[in-house]
């Protein structure tokens, strides 16, 4: 695993060209298939104003996996992840695991106390891997995206 965490990196940008927008939409199409993935009018005020964290791997240039940040304005210690997701052909590798160990101490620096995410109730493997990571389930959210879309809300407390 630790051989594994050495070839990859982190990279905040804090803008997107053309060719990285495409790379992006595709990118969340591939994540979330028939959900309404991000666009172009969401992706470039999160690069701008929110956070958008990509987990890279040298001479590769679509980004192993995403994360989408933003700041609960009702308690500015609070993050809140919008859209996390590992490339649909790098899943089962344990990356999201790594990535998660990597995105925490960036939200510590950035004044963080608390994480939250929503995930769709019947993503077993993501509820594991925010369970394995720390997160505790603290309630559900039904119809939270639209009908049937079924959600647990989920902390972690930065420690």
């Amino acid at each position: 695993m630790e051989t594994l965490k050495k070839s990859y990196y982190v990279e905040v940008p804090t803008s997107l060209n053309p060719e990285q927008l495409h790379i992006m939409m595709d990118l969340e199409k591939d994540a979330f298939p028939g959900m309404g993935a991000v666009d172009e009018q969401t992706l470039i005020p999160l690069v701008r104003y929110g956070k958008l964290i990509q987990y890279r791997q040298q001479d590769d240039a679509r980004p192993i996996a995403i994360c989408e940040m933003m700041r609960d304005y009702n308690n500015i210690h609070k993050a809140y992840i919008f859209g996390f997701y590992v490339r649909s052909d790098q899943q089962g590798k344990g990356i999201g695991k790594l990535f998660l160990e990597e995105i925490y101490p960036i939200l510590k620096q950035d004044g963080f106390h608390k994480v939250c995410l929503t995930v769709n109730t019947q993503n077993k493997a993501a509820v594991k891997l925010y369970e394995k990571m720390g997160f505790a389930i603290k309630g559900t959210r039904f119809d939270e995206f639209g009908e049937g879309e079924n959600r647990y809300y989920m902390e972690y407390i930065l420690s």
